[in-house]
């Protein structure tokens, strides 16, 4: 519009000049006019000039504003792209991470802590070196603290081992002292019968010593020279417990357990009668029965407890069992060692033990011994029609010489009328004295309650610390 205006002007102002060059009659008039058209044709050539600039101007512009237009929708374009990218790439990432988590849990940290090699890492060219260092951090982290925890745990091990160590070196110590002060009071009851109950005392405190240790991965302490019968075998474990009057032992008498595992086999028969008779009624007996089975030989004990719920039995099965290892840290504020040292021993001598309802409405613990640990021996009345030429062998210790063992009388079952039989350092000098007929039923002299007693004082000790005792 503003151009057209400005032409038009421009245009009326040249037809102007010239319309005054033709009417005028002066030639001042005529040059004036003729001045007046030149400067509106100039002004004309200027306009057009102006007006062609202007469109090219415009059109330049427009071209630009569509360049512009374009780069931002291609550089748009380019940021949706990468931003796809982008966000492919971090998923690809974080999968790759979590993949080499899982990774170093289960496969990586699992081998750390079972003491296996690790694995090599996981591998993906998604995780980048900083994920991977990362990971390989966590990995030396964690492997750095299971180090420390094994050394306190070690430490700890140790000192526990000492420590009941130290118990059980005192408690045979009192052993040794009420055995000497029974040999020179052997005419005075009381004082026999004192040293007796010390004596069972002592045994119970060594007994729950050497389960420490064992549970520390120590070896009882204690070996045998010869098989022992395992109704005789329940005996020595029934004198290593409280309520050792309520055991009553039965089964056959020519079953024995070989000399390498008699130890072992006592320990965790005590440990099964301690649980039995604090679970049953003081006033009931606890029957034991001895039997040869097809694989070896079985130990049965019954309770007359309350039993157990479904959930507490299934976890006291896997304990004696061996399946669930129990350590020091798993023993409760309260410790409870008993069944954990059974299973300690099924796991280290291949026995198999097992909990069930019993009978008498308690627990029956089946313990069963593998064949090749079981041998024959001549049951008591084979023994009794002929005097042998030394008396067996009793358990050994490393700081005294092997001495011969009183033979152990197996004919009976153990009650709460009499102790169960020990072994004696004075073995030969027992033997030597003659039998009394079997009718005879006068009371003993308080020579021969003596004698019997330091037999009882002598018998049946527990393992010893690792510098006096020897070691299976």
């Amino acid at each position: 519009m503003l151009w057209s205006a400005t032409f038009a002007v421009t245009a009326l102002a040249a037809a102007a000049g010239v319309a005054g060059v033709v009417l005028s009659t002066s030639p001042r008039g005529m040059s004036v006019s003729v001045l007046a058209a030149a400067v509106a044709l100039l002004l004309l050539t200027l306009l057009g000039m102006l007006r062609r600039r202007q469109g090219a101007a415009r059109a330049a512009f427009a071209q630009h504003q569509r360049e512009t237009e374009r780069l931002v929708l291609r550089h748009q374009q380019q940021l949706v792209e990468r931003e796809a990218q982008w966000a492919e790439r971090a998923e690809a990432r974080s999968e790759a991470v979590n993949k080499a988590l899982e990774h170093l849990l289960r496969v990586r940290l699992s081998a750390a802590l079972a003491g296996s090699p690790v694995p090599p890492a996981y591998d993906d060219s998604a995780l980048d070196e900083v994920a991977a260092s990362l990971v390989d951090g966590v990995l030396a982290e964690a492997a750095s603290a299971l180090k420390r925890a094994d050394e306190r745990e070690e430490s700890l091990r140790l000192a526990v081992v000492a420590l009941s160590r130290r118990v059980q070196t005192a408690a045979h110590s009192i052993q040794e002292s009420v055995s000497l002060m029974a040999d020179r009071h052997q005419h005075d009851p009381d004082v026999v019968e004192s040293s007796m109950r010390v004596d069972h005392a002592a045994a119970q405190q060594a007994r729950h010593a050497q389960s420490l240790a064992v549970l520390c991965g120590e070896w009882p302490g204690q070996q045998w020279q010869e098989p022992l019968a395992m109704v005789d075998v329940v005996r020595a474990a029934s004198a290593r417990i409280l309520a050792y009057q309520r055991i009553e032992v039965s089964g056959d008498q020519d079953v024995a357990v070989a000399a390498e595992v008699v130890e072992p086999v006592i320990h965790l028969v005590a440990e099964l009668l301690a649980n039995a008779t604090q679970s049953s009624p003081p006033a009931t007996s606890v029957p034991v029965t001895v039997r040869r089975v097809q694989r070896g030989a079985v130990i049965e004990i019954d309770d007359g407890g309350v039993g157990m719920d479904a959930h507490r039995l299934e976890q006291a099965r896997e304990t004696v069992s061996g399946r669930r290892r129990a350590g020091l840290s798993d023993l409760g504020e309260i410790p409870q060692t008993g069944l954990a040292v059974v299973g300690h021993y099924v796991r280290r001598h291949g026995f198999r033990a097992d909990l069930s309802e019993s009978p008498y409405g308690g627990l029956r613990a089946v313990v069963l011994i593998p064949a090749k640990a079981v041998e024959t021996v001549e049951p008591p009345e084979a023994v009794a029609t002929r005097r042998p030429d030394s008396p067996p062998a009793g358990p050994v210790r490393q700081s005294e010489p092997a001495t011969a063992a009183e033979p152990e009388t197996a004919g009976t079952p153990a009650s709460g009328a009499t102790l169960p039989q020990r072994r004696s350092r004075r073995g030969q000098a027992v033997a030597a004295v003659p039998d009394e007929p079997a009718s005879t039923s006068a009371a003993p002299t308080p020579e021969q309650a003596g004698s019997w007693m330091g037999a009882f004082i002598e018998g049946g000790r527990t393992g010893e610390e690792p510098g006096l005792a020897g070691t299976t």
